[in-house]
């Protein structure tokens, strides 16, 4: 069986290749795995923002020897995870992983139970636990929530309940932002003008791509990301005659 509470503050970085960031119902969420101190390649323009909530990931797991009844312990601890939830303020529940989760009300518990193809004995079904960030949090204030929140959860027969050794955090309507960003560039683009605006040889041309993308994040501390829009620059100094 694994360990209980597999949970630790890995809040480290993370790399900024395509994949490693994902928007799922318009909110942003990155994987808390690795704190990015190098930030090379990014654009120069960014915010930094609280994250506004952290997602866990829970596995329910039983080896009873009956399938069947491996089932019925599966689904009695998924409903009473699910009526825990509904009790709980800040709290919600899914199913499926970080980046692909469906909401409960649209599954029946036995169409989620999983065989583990090394062990036959073994079912699971995998669900994502995602917690607000409150006024004066911190990440241990949170995993703690959610490590009692876990114990606090009636156990059925030889059911286990895990709890992933990776979090992810993000915020909520990533687009709320969009506009801040975009008048930090502006206003560094106008600096730029006001400094290279025009040389010797006559004005300068300054053109700018890429803002048609999404807002995308990065961690930079527990519970702090780094937005930014994907653009790029280009200078020219006006040709000599």
């Amino acid at each position: 069986m694994k360990a209980a509470m597999l949970i630790g503050l890995a809040l480290a970085a993370i790399a900024t290749a395509p994949g490693a960031l994902a928007q799922r119902d318009e909110r942003i969420v990155v994987t808390g795995s690795r704190i990015d101190r190098d930030g090379g390649g990014l654009p120069v323009i960014s915010m930094r923002v609280p994250a506004e909530f952290v997602i866990f990931m829970i596995e329910v797991e039983t080896t009873t020897r009956s399938v069947d009844e491996r089932a019925r312990e599966l689904e009695k601890a998924f409903n009473a995870i699910k009526d825990k939830v509904k009790r709980t303020q800040g709290l919600t529940l899914e199913v499926g992983d970080a980046y692909v989760a469906v909401p409960i009300e649209t599954v029946a518990v036995r169409e989620i139970i999983e065989q583990d193809e090394d062990d036959p004995l073994r079912s699971e079904i995998r669900l994502v636990l995602t917690s607000d960030v409150k006024a004066g949090d911190t990440f241990e204030r949170i995993r703690t929530r959610i490590e009692q929140f876990v114990t606090e959860i009636p156990q059925q027969g030889r059911t286990e309940i895990v709890i992933g050794p990776d979090q992810y955090m993000g915020v909520n309507d990533p687009m709320k932002h969009r506009e801040a960003l975009l008048r930090k560039i502006a206003a560094d683009t106008e600096l730029l003008q006001s400094l290279f605006g025009r040389g010797a040889t006559g004005p300068a041309s300054l053109s700018l791509s890429g803002l048609e993308g999404r807002v995308q994040s990065r961690p930079v501390a527990p519970l702090e990301l780094e937005l930014y829009v994907g653009y790029s620059l280009s200078l020219q100094q006006a040709p000599r005659n």
